[in-house]
């Protein structure tokens, strides 16, 4: 199959010795949120508007704060912290007066779920990780349209690692409304796929237990050195950046 602009990620993703390309992927498109959301962002007024009322995740806090430049970020906190004031105050005016009692199902009661509903609101909040969500659905829809349609690709996938569960999770969810008829046959190839590659994980995370006993001290390491982390990102996501080792 010739190759559009749109497939070229996913490719190139495929081109990599990694865990899970659709993690790579991921790493990719959250580095270049969190740059742009610190970068050009911050001059676009509509862009401005909606990072104030949205906000963003512990997550992606604490990868602003690991930035260089503190300014941009104390820009975005004292604007997104304006508005979240401006929303909890609506609720702060309907708050109960001191000493009163809320019945079963009085009017007090439902401060609570207003005020809980606010909250979580201000919690959940993330630009980044809706631009990254709504980008990977888009990534899953071309990878499983390059599977059913590109021999070259359907290669690529049997012969990789295989995927995460999260990213698997994202694939089982996409695949029936994707590639209808087929979605069966690609879930099947997927799981086999993850059978194999859990068993070579499980293999390199024992090996790395075994290696701390006194009696294996002279045991070769072989692939397990780094086992934890892979273990981990194959049951989770990735948790490193690109910068890092490869995933």
């Amino acid at each position: 199959m010739k190759e559009k602009i749109y497939t070229i990620p996913v490719n190139e993703a495929y081109d990599k010795d990694c865990e899970c390309p659709m993690c790579l992927l991921e790493s990719n498109l959250e580095k270049e949120a969190l740059e742009y959301n610190l970068g050009a962002a911050m001059m676009e007024e509509d862009f401005r508007g909606y990072s104030d009322k949205t906000g963003y995740c512990n997550r992606h806090f604490g990868k602003f704060f690991e930035m260089p430049n503190k300014l941009p970020l104390a820009l975005v906190l004292d604007t997104h912290m304006e508005e979240v004031r401006k929303e909890l105050g609506k609720v702060i005016k309907k708050a109960p007066k001191d000493g009163a009692k809320s019945g079963l199902f009085g009017k007090k009661d439902g401060f609570a779920k207003e005020l809980k509903d606010c909250l979580q609101n201000i919690y959940d909040g993330c630009v980044v990780c809706g631009k990254i969500n709504s980008t990977m659905e888009r990534y899953a829809d071309v990878l499983l349209y390059m599977w059913a349609n590109d021999d070259a690709f359907r290669q690529k996938f049997d012969k990789s690692k295989g995927l995460c569960v999260k990213h698997m999770l994202l694939l089982t969810d996409t695949a029936p409304k994707s590639i209808g008829s087929r979605a069966n046959e690609f879930l099947g190839a997927m799981a086999r796929k993850a059978g194999n590659e859990f068993d070579r994980i499980q293999e390199d995370i024992h090996r790395f237990t075994l290696k701390f006993d006194y009696r294996n001290k002279d045991m070769e390491w072989g692939s397990a050195k780094d086992a934890p982390i892979r273990t981990m990102e194959k049951l989770s996501g990735y948790i490193k950046d690109t910068d890092d080792e490869e995933l």
